[in-house]
């Protein structure tokens, strides 16, 4: 799993008995014994009922583990609880929803039992880094990228590795790593069949919050022309010069999802052709009071899965989502519109 049981788990312990402590109904909070998983303590309420803490101490621990303790039977009669220096926004999720207490090294803390509630939430803590780990959702993380493009293409499917490695043009390690991260965050499983995605959505939302950190390179534009005129001298584009062009954002996500009205284009082009299709829209960069935005393509994975739409050649509704998510104004509305409507 990747996780490694701390052997001197004080620090942890320390955590969890400064919150019980500080309780005004708690009599005793005591610790009885150490074990190989963490520790058992008693707990005493000031009327009189006692029960038991069991606690997974753990170094590093992500959402595939903490399934895999839910799903753990033992002899454990008393309440469960995970402490760990770092609890992601998912795991502490994943807590709660199965009954099971958490504590980090910061003071978030979720605990019910008995007459007990706790629960703290917001106190700032860093998650550690993993060295030499790129994320699978960065953008410079092209074979990723179709990877994960390729598994959106049915996400009910159930994959193999070799078949996506064979599909996508890459070495099964490549996709071995992206499909391990995802079953590490609980948003695949691994079958006898092969690998499913088990939670688009939540895969889509962190792949959205990634993409996003680090800004797209992009040439903002004005055109003395409205929007249609502009995508309509876009379809014209590749009859008459042989360049090619692909709506996204705002411009690429109503067709998917008309929800938005939009007073600005967005397109992909190729860097090389860029200057010409420029010349032949009648547009001068600027620096404020663009209306046309042009991105350009760095990499095929942007357009894979490109539709025509009404005679507009647009992105996929992935990659619609994706520029959308970005865009100030009512970007994030339009970017959920074509998450329930078209990705789910």
């Amino acid at each position: 799993m990747g996780v490694r049981v701390k052997g001197d788990s004080r620090k942890g312990m320390e955590c969890v008995e400064s919150k019980f402590l500080r309780l005004p109904n708690i009599q005793k909070y005591e610790v009885d014994r150490r074990t190989e998983e963490g520790f058992i303590a008693s707990v005493e309420m000031d009327d009189g009922f006692t029960f038991k803490i069991h606690a997974y101490s753990l170094q590093q621990v992500f959402p595939s583990t903490v399934l895999k303790l839910i799903e753990k039977k033992g002899n454990d009669t008393g309440i469960r609880i995970l402490v760990s220096p770092y609890i992601s926004e998912r795991t502490a999720q994943i807590c709660k929803e199965n009954g099971m207490g958490y504590f980090d090294y910061a003071g978030n803390c979720w605990f019910v039992g008995h007459s007990i509630y706790l629960s703290e939430r917001g106190n700032k803590n860093p998650q550690p880094k993993q060295c030499g780990a790129v994320s699978i959702f960065e953008r410079s993380s092209v074979v990723s990228s179709l990877i994960l493009r390729e598994l959106f293409t049915d996400i009910n499917k159930v994959w193999r590795l070799k078949y996506l490695s064979e599909t996508v043009g890459c070495s099964i390690g490549q996709v071995s790593k992206v499909m391990g991260a995802l079953v590490k965050n609980a948003w695949a499983v691994k079958t006898a069949e092969g690998y499913a995605v088990s939670e688009p959505d939540l895969v889509l939302r962190e792949w959205g919050k990634v993409y996003g950190k680090k800004e797209a390179i992009s040439y903002p534009c004005y055109s003395l022309d409205t929007p249609p005129v502009v995508e309509g001298k876009l379809r014209k584009l590749k009859q008459d010069t042989g360049i090619e062009s692909y709506l996204t954002g705002f411009s690429g996500g109503v067709r998917y999802a008309p929800v938005v009205r939009y007073n600005k284009v967005h397109v992909y082009l190729f860097p090389e052709e860029i200057q010409e299709a420029a010349r032949y829209l009648g547009i001068k960069e600027v620096d404020s009071g663009a209306n046309v935005v042009i991105f350009p393509l760095e990499n095929n994975s942007y357009i894979k899965d490109c539709r025509v739409i009404t005679g507009d050649v647009v992105v996929s509704p992935l990659q619609a989502y994706l520029d959308s998510l970005q865009l100030k104004g009512r970007g994030e509305e339009l970017a959920e519109a074509i998450l329930t409507r078209i990705l789910n």
